[in-house]
């Protein structure tokens, strides 16, 4: 019999007593990793930056359209530039890039294994940046119809006789405004090979950005 304040001793529940506890705990901190990094969707920033809205505000300003720039990136291993140059994208050139990217075979339709990448500040605005493998062959037949076939030409690359043949992997990184989901920058990496030749694959980007407002064309 216990007597008021006695503690009864019961080895058997202080046995279970340990690992209940260690079950709260570790259920604790998984909730706690959990909440820690609950990264954006990115498929939520692709198709939110794919809108008519957000899509119409790429190469164009305040006062009107403004084109934007394109810098063509030579890569070498481990994606280290090797040569670069700027080229200006025209107004009409964006508007077509902006068709292009919103159509129901645009980009959204390439897309696979898209994945977030963090945060980065492109211009001086906060962004959220994104990435994925896009379809090859389908890339390769757009760009063909679209007169984009002699990509290769532009960085210098040999390639094969159609780009279908040549186009062995193809990447995009988005960049979209944190706070108004707009794009800020487009990369395309491309990977080329010449059929003829031994050497790897020669690796391209083109990074769009759009021109600033009051910039001069060029």
């Amino acid at each position: 019999m216990a007597f008021k304040g006695e503690r009864i001793a019961c080895p058997d529940l202080e046995r279970t007593r340990i690992p209940l506890v260690l079950v709260l705990v570790l259920a604790f901190s998984l909730v706690m990793q959990a909440c820690g990094s609950s990264d954006p969707d990115p498929a939520t920033i692709l198709d939110r930056a794919l809108t008519r809205e957000h899509l119409s505000s790429f190469g164009n300003g305040s006062g009107g359209p403004t084109g934007g720039i394109v810098s063509v990136e030579a890569l070498g291993y481990e994606d280290r530039v090797l040569d670069e140059r700027k080229v200006a994208a025209d107004p009409q050139v964006m508007s077509d890039i902006r068709s292009a990217l919103g159509s129901d075979s645009g980009l959204r339709g390439l897309v696979g294994d898209l994945r977030y990448d963090g945060t980065e500040e492109v211009s001086g605005v906060g962004t959220d940046h994104i990435s994925g493998e896009l379809d090859v062959a389908g890339l390769a037949r757009a760009l063909e119809a679209a007169g984009g076939g002699e990509v290769g030409q532009i960085a210098g690359v040999k390639t094969g006789s159609s780009l279908e043949d040549s186009l062995v992997s193809a990447d995009f990184d988005l960049y979209a405004g944190q706070q108004d989901g707009d794009i800020r920058r487009l990369d395309l990496t491309l990977a080329l090979d010449d059929p003829d030749n031994a050497l790897p694959p020669a690796r391209i980007r083109f990074s769009l950005t759009p021109r600033p407002s009051g910039a001069n064309q060029t």
